[in-house]
């Protein structure tokens, strides 16, 4: 079996340890692993699996083809995101618990599970302030009134997302926190009870105690979990690396790359490296990256290609192509995190984990599950 020139090794058992943590902040509050596309591209099966050995209660998606994919790992899975038209036959026999962001979806959901004599789990949900999908709040308790007189759904969630909760002003955020909860009291005025509410996700868990205190008992980390993190306390969970093609010298005034973007001012020593921008390197590293080779640190020159990326090795006698290429990890002291890809990247670690490309093998370590 041939080598895999690219690798993405995910540590099942750090991820188990972040959720841990996680759980500590959370407190009472159960916790719903966000596993969309593909838990960020990491792998939902595994991910999800693992995760529920550490005590997750139920997961989330994005999508109807996520959510069917979830279910086998054999816990409660939820759509977070809207359900299209085309998709509610399907959703309905699926057994999974369907986003309702308007009485209209309601009314066809209802509509088909009737016809399937179905009874089906649904998830409302609030616009506190995202204003991108739920029910807007003037309406919101005529709405649900409504929405559950229609025949065949069981409440299931109540649920907002946050806008701000990333951001050091929480301002914001609390008035979200305000408005669900004003939504919630008068539906207990009415005694409409939904069993699970939550609207925190991984950074109100850390920053905004009171979206894990009560009315709320769910809470859905996603990128947290895989160590995207600004106060230490998950870790990161994967490492990626690749190998060296092929080592060359370049001459005094040689140019690397496309458009010539990196001139050598002396003789060079390089190394050409079997993956690129297709493997999920961004191409912001370009002349501003690191990768690690034998114990030294080295800079990314020239434009990264789609397949290729080429650096300085110079500062590495030994340098020879087949060489182990540490492009995130730690190795030693030296270490390249996903929050320094993002960084340069002028993004976060939720687009990074989603750039890995498809040909990069994943492998898994560090738990049975």
């Amino acid at each position: 079996m041939s080598l895999s020139r690219v690798i993405c090794r995910i540590d099942l058992q750090v991820l188990k340890e972040n959720f841990a943590q996680l759980q500590k902040y959370a407190k009472s509050c159960a916790l719903m692993p966000v596993l969309k596309y593909d838990a960020y591209g990491l792998g939902a099966f595994e991910i999800g699996s693992a995760l529920k050995s550490a005590g997750a209660v139920r997961t989330a998606a994005a999508t109807l083809e996520e959510a069917l994919s979830l279910k086998k790992i054999g816990l409660p899975v939820q759509i977070l995101g809207l359900l299209p038209d085309w998709e509610i036959s399907e959703a309905v026999a699926s057994g999974v618990v369907l986003p309702v962001d308007s009485f209209l979806t309601a009314q066809k959901i209802s509509a088909e599970a009737v016809k399937q004599q179905k009874q089906v789990k649904i998830a409302v949900k609030l616009d506190t302030g995202m204003g991108r999908l739920g029910l807007q709040l003037p309406h919101a308790l005529t709405e649900i009134e409504k929405i559950l007189a229609l025949p065949a759904l069981e409440p299931d969630s109540l649920f907002s997302h946050f806008a701000t909760a990333a951001q050091p002003d929480i301002f914001f955020a609390s008035m979200q926190l305000d408005n669900f909860r004003k939504i919630w009291e008068s539906l207990q005025q009415k005694n409409i009870h939904f069993p699970f509410r939550h609207h925190a996700a991984g950074d109100a868990i850390l920053k905004i105690p009171q979206a894990t205190k009560a009315p709320f008992n769910l809470a859905r980390p996603g990128g947290m979990l895989y160590g995207e993190d600004f106060s230490s306390i998950t870790r990161q969970v994967i490492e990626m690396r690749t190998y060296v093609g092929e080592v060359r010298e370049i001459p005094q005034g040689g140019s690397i790359g496309y458009y010539r973007t990196f001139i050598a001012d002396k003789p060079r020593k390089v190394a050409v490296l079997l993956a690129g921008y297709a493997d999920g390197i961004p191409l912001a590293l370009s002349n501003r990256g690191n990768v690690i080779i034998r114990g030294h640190l080295c800079p990314v020159i020239g434009r990264i290609s789609m397949d290729y990326t080429v650096v300085d090795v110079s500062g590495v006698p030994d340098a020879a192509a087949g060489d182990e290429v540490v492009l995130l990890g730690k190795r030693g002291d030296l270490e390249i995190t996903v929050k320094e890809w993002g960084q340069l990247k002028n993004t976060h670690g939720h687009e990074i984990w989603c750039s890995i490309g498809h040909r990069v093998k994943r492998e898994y370590c560090g738990s049975d599950r």
